[in-house]
């Protein structure tokens, strides 16, 4: 049974993930597209900079945080990171890759945090199950400018995943207007996305796009 004082996703979830170089690598730019983001829809921020310095990427979590306030979920991917406790912080996002665990997650962060594991594949799934993650990031859905060349699984992985975990799952990747309505019957809770808000001229107006064709999706 689930914990009732844990966090839980928004429904629909819109998680904008961070990505400096999108921005010119200007964490003071970045901060104001988060900022826009948020107040036009986004509800969950997943800060993510591996190629930041430990400096840099505490600035950018520390500037989000106070950015997202009480109007969305901050989640902080450490990457190769050790885990590090961060306030206003709703929990973290863990790679496959990485070296912290989902119980050191929960042993900085509490266990009414929020932790989510990107996942690849169904078998990577069951295994984020076992570990006790309370939602899965899948990918990469569509072919993606963040992964050129990558594999894109398409909607297909969704239902399965959802079916043999029974966990919220997000799905990543090329996510867009034209598609976010695919990824939502397939059976996600949401999506996450990059440049579909960061690369656009108003990220703002990017956002309330998503939102618009996302609200659409669901209450059809």
């Amino acid at each position: 049974m689930s914990d009732p004082k844990r966090l839980r996703l928004p429904t629909p979830t819109l998680c904008l993930v961070t990505d400096l170089g999108v921005v010119g690598n200007d964490v003071a730019r970045l901060v104001d597209a988060v900022s826009s983001a948020v107040d036009n829809g986004v509800n969950m921020v997943q800060v993510r900079a591996p190629e930041a310095s430990t400096d840099e990427f505490d600035a950018l979590v520390n500037g989000v945080v106070g950015a997202v306030g009480d109007k969305a979920f901050a989640i902080v991917n450490p990457s190769s990171r050790p885990i590090k406790l961060f306030q206003g912080v709703a929990g973290l996002q863990l790679s496959e890759s990485a070296g912290a665990s989902i119980e050191d997650a929960r042993r900085t962060y509490g266990t009414g945090s929020l932790v989510g594991r990107s996942v690849h594949s169904a078998d990577g799934a069951r295994r984020a199950k076992e570990m006790g993650a309370d939602f899965l990031v899948l990918g990469t859905i569509f072919p993606s400018g963040s992964h050129p060349g990558g594999a894109a699984y398409g909607v297909g992985i969704i239902p399965r995943v959802v079916r043999e975990t029974g966990l919220p799952v997000i799905g990543i990747g090329g996510i867009s207007t034209e598609n976010v309505g695919e990824v939502l019957r397939s059976g996600a809770v949401g999506v996450a996305v990059v440049r579909s808000i960061l690369g656009a001229a108003d990220p703002g107006a990017a956002t309330r796009e998503l939102m618009v064709a996302m609200l659409d999706e669901s209450s059809s």
